[in-house]
């Protein structure tokens, strides 16, 4: 195993920055070297927090590219600023952790992957809950044959933003925010494809979205969209991003197969358990919060600390995360012209 601590740095301090600085201090192949935001206060918060108390903070991205120590940089800003922060940092020789959505627009994703792909570094994109532990059980048992061939899944984004959390202000927005899939939405396609399979392309895609209803007057883009898809092993796919609902958080998951279904964390799979009369529930960490400081963030970075270390898949990478974003765009697409949109996007 090769010893080699790898420098981290963090551009953007928001909320979702306090825990990819945790991840790379408590993995022991990282460490935090620095942290960059538009103010200076945040990126020095952001360092102390951890006890990084040696780490340059900046407000200069360039400064934090410089950085001789830094091999690894969280783009951690609002979305709108990735795709040009990706492409100077791949530039630069850097590996790369990009919180979702990659981009705003699908000319944006290709043009990041295509600068990824010329350098030849390493990427992980944050769709997190790959490393949740009931999502991994769900595509562990997926992988077992414990419901035979799935033939539908269903995964839902149900969370209604609070005007607390701190991105709410940007992320209501069209200009930042998107879109329910961009916002939020596009955890629950990442699943989707995840569990049918990352080779088994969506060859299709229809989408309804919904105006928020109620007296909240900050909404610039409608909070509700309703995906269905279709696969090329001829699987349906179902997505409903909700992000005006009024409950705690769900991100329900059904996989109804030849043999079996899975719904959540509970099971019915004569295959696994002969004579089954109940469902059967693995008691493990559900994804029921919508909390950053509840999501696996640990886990992704010692993923991608392994992929550049030790030359060993790292998934979601910024290729496969590119297909969840295709399907979203063609979802939009979908929605905003009342027409199915079919793929790959031309």
């Amino acid at each position: 195993m090769n010893e080699k601590i790898l420098g981290a740095a963090i551009f953007g301090a928001g909320w979702v920055a306090g825990e990819h600085a945790k991840a790379y201090q408590k993995c022991e192949r990282t460490r935090l070297v620095a942290v960059g935001s538009r103010k200076l206060a945040s990126a020095r918060a952001c360092a102390a927090g951890v006890g990084a108390d040696d780490a340059l903070v900046t407000t200069d991205f360039d400064e934090l590219l410089a950085h001789p120590e830094v091999d690894i940089v969280s783009i951690c800003t609002p979305p709108d600023l990735h795709a040009d922060l990706t492409i100077r940092a791949a530039r630069a020789g850097k590996h790369l952790c990009i919180e979702k959505p990659l981009a705003l627009d699908w000319d944006s994703c290709l043009a990041m992957q295509s600068a990824v792909r010329q350098s030849g570094v390493k990427t992980v994109v944050s769709f997190v809950l790959h490393w949740n532990p009931s999502l991994q059980n769900t595509k562990h048992l997926i992988e077992r044959g414990a419901v035979g061939t799935p033939t539908y899944i269903e995964v839902d984004y149900w969370h209604g933003q609070q005007k607390w959390y701190p991105q709410y202000p940007w992320s209501v927005t069209k200009a930042q925010g998107g879109s329910s899939l961009l916002s939020a939405g596009c955890h629950a396609l990442d699943a989707l494809r995840w569990f049918a399979g990352n080779d088994n392309a969506v060859v299709e895609v229809s989408a309804l979205e919904a105006p928020h209803r109620g007296d909240n007057t900050d909404w610039e883009y409608p909070p509700s969209t309703l995906v269905i898809c279709k696969f090329a092993d001829g699987m349906l796919g179902k997505v409903a991003s909700i992000l005006d609902c009024v409950m705690p958080y769900q991100f329900n998951i059904d996989i109804i197969g030849t043999r079996g279904t899975i719904r959540d964390n509970r099971v019915w799979s004569p295959e696994l358990f002969p004579g089954q009369s109940d469902w059967a529930t693995i008691p493990t960490v559900l994804p029921n919060s919508g909390d950053v400081t509840h999501h696996p963030f640990n886990g992704q970075i010692e993923a991608l600390a392994g992929a550049i270390l030790d030359d060993v898949p790292c998934l979601p990478d910024l290729d496969d995360a590119i297909k969840t974003h295709e399907l979203l765009f063609a979802a939009d697409r979908s929605a905003a012209t009342g027409k199915p949109v079919k793929l790959p996007l031309e």
